[in-house]
């Protein structure tokens, strides 16, 4: 196990402001978890899906290594009518070693979590925890990026362009960020390192600064990710190719693993 859980950076708001509109996996796994009243959800930084399942009637159970991602959920809870944010219950652990005492009939590792572990000792160390966290009839769902989004998003060009991913409002200040992008990939390691550079505009469209954050993560392929399951005694049982259980095909921009015990 690396010595240093190589997680995306401690930037929840704008982690949010990237992510707040994003909502194309929020039926899928509410659709999942119909026959569940208790879940464990990996990673569940913010809340951006704990938030929405919750009221829809499940008890979430979350789990993120990050501080400051927790600190952001709360504050979101707070907010909330009782009744939901008292079916949330938030943990500051890291996915690849905890224990929770109890198992669950449903987990999951949305938003391409999986890939912030950056070497196949560290995906095995996790993928074991959840094993035994995984009732002996559960299901687990993990969710990730594919090769052909890789292709589509230029992640493994190596051609060292700034291309600009996204320009929003910032719901806080009012003022304008742009969200540009470069991306090294290292195809010995699988590793990608996304410089993402937000720039900030004010209220009259002037120019006031910016912030790069460093992101990493590791690609791999849907049958290295199966290899991967058999050595910590899972199965897959079923691929999807997008968030509306379409299938798998090779232009499927993500995989949407469910996955049972071997």
């Amino acid at each position: 196990m690396t010595n240093r859980f190589p997680k995306v950076p401690d930037q929840p708001r704008l982690y949010d402001w990237m992510y707040r509109k994003t909502d194309k996996d929020v039926a899928m796994y509410r659709q999942f978890t119909e026959c569940h009243a208790e879940i464990l959800e990996i990673a569940v930084g913010t809340g951006r899906l704990a938030i929405p399942l919750a009221e829809a009637g499940r008890v979430v159970h979350g789990i993120d290594d990050s501080a400051a991602m927790l600190g952001l959920c709360r504050d979101k809870l707070e907010g909330l009518d009782p009744r939901v944010s008292g079916r949330i219950h938030l943990y500051q652990v890291d996915m690849r070693e905890f224990d929770l005492g109890r198992q669950f009939d449903f987990v999951f590792i949305p938003f391409a979590s999986i890939v912030y572990l950056l070497s196949i000792e560290d995906q095995q160390a996790c993928l074991r925890t959840l094993k035994r966290h995984l009732g002996a009839s559960g299901t687990l769902v993990i969710d990730f990026p594919t090769w052909a989004e890789a292709r589509d998003e230029h992640w493994l060009d190596n051609d060292q362009l700034l291309r600009k991913e996204r320009r929003m409002e910032d719901p806080n200040s009012g003022k304008l960020v742009e969200l540009w992008t470069q991306n090294r990939y290292d195809a010995a390691t699988q590793i990608l390192e996304q410089d993402r550079h937000f720039r900030t505009y004010d209220t009259d469209g002037n120019f006031e600064g910016e912030k790069v954050v460093l992101w990493r993560s590791r690609v791999f392929t849907p049958g290295e990710f199966q290899l991967l399951l058999q050595t910590c005694g899972l199965k897959l049982v079923e691929m999807y190719g997008d968030f509306q259980f379409g299938p798998f095909h090779h232009d499927s921009e993500v995989a949407v693993a469910v996955i049972g015990h071997a």
